[in-house]
């Protein structure tokens, strides 16, 4: 952005020697030319010179290369600054400012490692030097900030664009239907070149906005009393559209002269005269960029003043009747205003304060901050982060009314922009989707035709069914924004399935992701984890219980399902002791799960005593003794391990509670869940 000092440091005109063929001449004319911050003179004299002056005085040469890359950073040429500076550094420069002036464009160019390296060469170098910590917290946030970026949109406005700096856009009445803005472009008043880009001095335009929402192609704003010869731009229109204030700087030969505020009355159709809001006696302080607050009674701007805590500050002038003078001018402090430059300030209608820094960290060049006032202080001032701000200068923003969209500046390199051009954000609506496939867990081949129930915590409900590619989906219509959402999954002959996603404290949008593997209901019985007994006892052991989470859950989860739920024995004692045993401990998980909310009439506890040994599915080591997969605990293979506590192993392994699946087809009369009493079936030969 080579335009945004143009409102803080006024342009000069200058007359230099006609004998063009001396070269110290021209160096003195080159530095005489940066000094009056002429940088587009100074930059073609110093590129004449540098050659010649290289061989006559190494230093000197080096001298040259160091002030050409500060044009470069004050036309806003990074890249071509970072050459320069880069340069001067490895002819020694002798001032460590090289290395701070070197990392600063290498941020610009987003190079941020190498970013690093040289500010913290420069803080080891000056470490009294604010800007040292300041580069190296720069380069650490815009990193993070490149990770989490903002809820914006933003978009290049093409319709204000130009092939020249077009900047500083500010609504001009309450419906935010006419954009004034600054730019240099061909149509610009003045047909002299400004010093310091080498383009047309700036003037301010207008585009309309129709019903059907399309802005016209921008035309000056008037020419005159508005525009004149000089620079104008920065302008700032209160909501009843009653007042203009913009900046204007009117150079002066070889003089330092501060640029002004103006305030211009509507009369009619059309601007008034404009007349200087006086701020300050000092012609040589610059006073620039006005911001009115919604209730047209402060003015916010911007000044190099004494009293400010460096660089250029944010300052507020206030007036005790509507179009009465501002007056007693203070500086908003320093949790705001840095040693560095803080510009551009925008209120909006509900106080917060918008404005741009380069002494704040950032992402490079100027970034864009907003703060609310508390009482007599400020906030903390907060990083817009990307996308509105990038590592180019990113400044001059305005809201609409009442909304979270509108325009603001930026020097990226976006869609083929060049310079400053003005760019719209706008939150995008956050919108969530959730699908996924759901497949066999055995085979892994899709499923068709399964229920997907999706119920959010706010009381919404939606139901679909997979697709012949077991796919399914519920678009943004039917989720919500803070809610939390079960999905339920059934389908028949599989165990029903349960998952959760949540929209809550999701800020942007999101398309999730869900897939679902459902288990078969096998034909055989289904062994419950590590539900053991005593020798001889039936009570179900504290350590066990959580074992049964997992069937609370299932069958919660699949409220048709009525299951047998089978205990075993031992081969040890009579058949008649075994039975009613295993009927005990089937009856005790029973009762355990009718205490746990399961309807008794969905169970039916069965003893099968000592009948059906055990089959070990897969290979277990249990208190040191291995027992391989597909053998069977029968009575004669347990007599025959080698010792008594092998054997003891295997007779607890036996003792064992099952579940199997009956039907699937229970419907409940909303009876209390522990009446009918459940089945006893003890299994007789």
């Amino acid at each position: 952005m080579r335009i945004y000092f143009l409102f803080l440091f006024p342009l000069f005109f200058y007359l230099f020697p006609a004998d063009l063929s001396a070269q110290p001449r021209r160096l003195e004319r080159a530095d005489r030319a940066f000094e009056l911050k002429q940088y587009s003179e100074a930059l073609e004299d110093y590129r004449r010179v540098y050659n010649r002056v290289r061989r006559d005085d190494r230093d000197e040469g080096v001298r040259i290369l160091f002030k050409t890359g500060m044009c470069y950073k004050y036309l806003n040429e990074p890249r071509r600054a970072e050459s320069f500076f880069r340069r001067a550094i490895r002819g020694n420069y002798p001032d460590p400012i090289a290395f701070f002036y070197y990392a600063e464009a290498l941020m610009q160019n987003e190079k941020y490692d190498l970013a690093l390296e040289n500010f913290e060469q420069y803080k080891e170098k000056v470490p009294d030097d604010w800007r040292g910590q300041w580069g190296v917290e720069s380069v650490e946030l815009a990193l993070y900030l490149e990770e989490n970026p903002g809820l914006y949109e933003v978009e290049l406005e093409r319709t204000f664009g130009s092939r020249s700096d077009d900047f500083t856009p500010a609504f001009g009445d309450h419906l935010n239907s006419i954009l004034i803005f600054a730019s240099n472009r061909d149509d610009a008043l003045g047909s002299k070149t400004d010093p310091w880009t080498g383009e047309s001095y700036s003037s301010l335009f207008v585009s309309y906005q129709d019903r059907a929402g399309d802005w016209s192609n921008p035309t000056l704003l008037d020419e005159g009393p508005i525009n004149t010869e000089f620079n104008e731009g920065a302008p700032s229109v209160g909501p009843g559209a009653r007042e203009m204030f913009f900046t204007r700087c009117e150079p002066e030969p070889d003089a330092d002269v501060g640029c002004r505020i103006y305030r211009s009355e509507r009369q009619g159709r059309n601007w008034g005269e404009p007349r200087e809001v006086q701020l300050v006696s000092d012609s040589s302080i610059s006073v620039g960029q006005p911001a009115i607050s919604h209730d047209e009674m402060r003015l916010f701007f911007v000044s190099d003043m004494a009293g400010g805590k460096g660089g250029h500050d944010i300052w507020v002038a206030e007036r005790t009747e509507a179009g009465g003078d501002f007056e007693n001018p203070r500086n908003l402090g320093s949790v705001i205003n840095t040693p560095g430059n803080e510009m551009f300030p925008y209120v909006r209608e509900d106080g917060t304060l918008y404005f741009a820094s380069n002494g704040h960290p950032g992402m490079g060049g100027l970034d864009i901050f907003f703060t609310r006032q508390e009482g007599d202080s400020w906030t903390e001032p907060e990083n817009m982060g990307p996308p509105v701000n990038s590592p180019g200068d990113d400044f001059g923003i305005v809201f609409r009314t009442g909304e979270d969209s509108g325009f603001f500046t930026s020097s990226r390199n976006m869609r083929g922009a060049r310079g400053d051009a003005i760019y719209s954000m706008y939150l995008a609506p956050v919108e969530f989707t959730l699908q996924g496939t759901i497949r066999d867990d055995s085979t892994k081949t899709v499923l068709h035709g399964v229920q997907v129930q999706l119920i959010g915590s706010d009381g919404s409900f939606a139901q679909t069914e997979t697709s012949d590619e077991g796919e399914y989906f519920f678009d943004k219509d039917k989720m919500n924004e803070n809610t939390s959402y079960e999905i339920l999954v059934s389908t028949e002959n599989y165990f029903n399935e349960r998952g959760q996603e949540t929209t809550v404290g999701i800020e942007r949008s999101r398309d999730f992701v869900y897939d679902f593997y459902l288990e078969p209901i096998p034909d055989e019985p289904i062994e419950l984890p590590e539900i053991l007994y005593e020798f001889a006892r039936w009570e179900l052991q504290p350590q066990y219980k959580d074992s049964l989470n997992g069937l609370i859950n299932t069958m919660e989860d699949n409220p048709g399902l009525v299951i047998e739920l089978a205990s075993h024995t031992d081969s040890r004692g009579t058949h008649e002791v075994n039975d009613t045993l295993s009927q005990r401990r089937a009856q005790t998980v029973v009762d355990y799960l009718v205490e746990k909310g399961i309807d008794a009439r969905r169970m039916v506890a069965t003893g099968y005593g000592k009948r059906v040994p055990r089959v070990i599915e897969n290979t277990i080591t249990r208190e040191g003794f291995t027992f391989e997969a597909d053998t069977e605990l029968t009575e004669e293979y347990i007599n025959n391990l080698p010792d008594e506590e092998h054997r003891d192993v295997a007779h607890q392994l036996n003792r064992r509670t099952e579940f199997r699946v009956l039907r699937e087809d229970f419907e409940s009369d909303d009876e209390p869940a522990d009446t009918p009493p459940a089945e006893i079936n003890i299994q007789r030969d």
